[in-house]
């Protein structure tokens, strides 16, 4: 493509024109700011340069190029990054919304709550209101005192014996598997990243001085599709 060609395509933010492999290496091999004023000064000795001078010259005639750039990156590789997380911050939100509907997981609280109190009377947790739930992870390290079961062995035999339908739980949880997978850690910080590019994208557009080139629509065009992607995280 066309030196010239590329510029007025970084202009005027043409998708067509512009993949995300193609700004991901103009990003990566773009010389620095002062590289390329230097090499501006020496647009009038562009026949006698070799090509890299010369898509250097070309290129720093385009103002705020760097920006430009990373906020074009962000807009075609948006949509990608969404679909990467989306699955996730399903599962965690349906399996949210299971485990405070589920009657029966409710009242298996209730149970080991009852059987906590029970073990805990005459100490000063006796008759607590409630329990952390990581508790629920150590009712299998809780031995009797013969060593033989675990509390989570007694539950089950009393659910089995008298509360049957408590055990129907897992069925109302269909979500929660999938969801005990995400990386909360990884969710946030993805979250987090995404917040931090619309921020830097806002910014950029309210930076980029007024086009002098006919070509120029970055303001328009990224301003509808900060809107746009912003809507869309929030979503």
């Amino acid at each position: 493509m066309p030196y010239e060609d590329i510029k007025n395509s970084i202009l005027e933010v043409n998708e067509d024109m512009l993949s995300e492999a193609l700004i991901q290496n103009l990003v990566k091999h773009l010389p620095e700011q002062k590289v390329l004023s230097e090499l501006a000064q020496l647009k009038n000795e562009y026949d006698d340069l070799c090509e890299p001078e010369q898509f250097g010259v070309v290129m720093s005639s385009v103002k705020m190029l760097r920006p430009r750039l990373n906020s074009i990156l962000f807009k075609l590789t948006f949509e990608e990054h969404v679909n990467n997380i989306k699955p996730s911050i399903i599962a965690v939100t349906l399996a949210c919304e299971e485990v405070k509907k589920s009657e029966s997981f409710n009242r298996l609280l209730e149970l080991v709550l009852l059987v906590g109190n029970y073990m805990n009377s005459g100490s000063r947790n006796a008759q607590s209101l409630g329990f952390k739930i990581n508790f629920l992870c150590k009712i299998r390290d809780t031995k009797s005192a013969d060593q033989k079961t675990t509390l989570l062995h007694f539950i089950a035999e009393i659910c089995e014996e008298k509360y049957r339908d408590i055990l129907k739980f897992p069925e109302e949880l269909e979500h929660v598997e999938s969801a005990s997978k995400v990386s909360a850690q990884n969710l946030k910080s993805s979250l987090a990243a995404m917040e931090q590019q619309i921020v830097h994208l806002e910014r950029d557009i309210k930076k980029v001085p007024q086009a002098e080139n006919q070509h120029d629509k970055f303001v328009e065009k990224m301003s509808i599709s900060f809107i746009y992607l912003s809507i869309l995280f929030i979503c």
